[in-house]
């Protein structure tokens, strides 16, 4: 197998990805809670057939370029996809409530109490007030705790490292090395994740669902008391299904096999 068809095979595993989570409705993706992920569904559900068809094509692209890292000629906005770049110059032109982390949410909200004549004091409706009031944040330190025991709850084995800013839970899944790197630092989102098989024989090192979707992030900012529990269990389906995916691309040793 040459580089080119590994490629190519590697791009069949990503439509093939995507085509099942679309056929279930996003079945997984909806449960996820990240305002980026609601951007997504949003934008994806208003095209009509062929919109849709030509953005799956690009978020394969995508997602193949976050597992080629480093293979520059495989980013489609670089190769002008256009159905993937409108989605992206869209993104930041989205604007709703509904957009906004928790954090951000509670920032807002304290802004429009300072100042009520503001921005978005003056857009804070009395609903959108008691909504954000009645959103009971999560701390950190909480978080850490309830993806820990999530952890242990799939992996054997299980150690737990922590270098700077990055959490690290190590051990088997289903008899084999997993690693599953957390990141809780940022002011915004809660926590982005990134599953690892350390599989030399294929290269490539980490995933996560949401750019195995062809996502640009796996910026979960939507956590909160009242959904924490059931989105780390999900999770830990996204972590199993993640390091399923990561054994099943094709290896470097059969490209090399093929080609010598």
């Amino acid at each position: 197998m040459s580089p080119i068809e590994r490629r190519g095979a590697i791009q069949a595993l990503l439509r093939a990805e995507f085509r099942r989570e679309g056929a279930s409705d996003f079945v997984l993706l909806r449960r996820i809670p990240s305002t980026n992920v609601r951007k997504f569904l949003d934008y994806f559900d208003a095209l009509d057939e062929a919109g849709k068809d030509a953005l799956a094509e690009g978020l394969s692209e995508r997602a193949l370029s976050s597992i080629l890292v480093g293979e520059d000629d495989l980013r489609p906005y670089d190769l002008s996809n256009p159905a993937w770049k409108r989605y992206l110059d869209a993104l930041p032109l989205m604007w709703d409530w509904k957009y906004a982390g928790i954090r951000e949410l509670k920032m807002r909200l304290a802004a429009a109490n300072r100042e009520p004549q503001s921005k978005f004091g003056a857009m804070m409706t009395d609903d959108i007030r008691k909504w954000i009031e009645c959103i009971e944040p999560v701390k950190s330190t909480e978080i850490r705790k309830v993806v820990k025991l999530a952890m242990s709850q799939i992996m054997e084995q299980m150690k737990v490292t922590h270098e700077g800013q990055f959490w690290v839970y190590g051990g088997l899944l289903k008899g084999k090395a997993i690693t599953v790197t957390v990141d809780y630092s940022h002011p915004y989102h809660q926590l982005d994740y990134w599953v690892s098989t350390q599989d030399r024989k294929r290269g490539i090192w980490g995933l996560n669902y949401e750019r195995l979707m062809g996502l640009a992030f796996a910026h979960w900012d939507c956590l909160e008391r009242a959904n924490v529990d059931q989105s780390l269990a999900l999770l830990n389906e996204l972590v199993a299904h993640c390091a399923n995916f990561l054994h099943r691309l094709p290896s470097l040793n059969e490209q090399n096999a093929k080609s010598s």
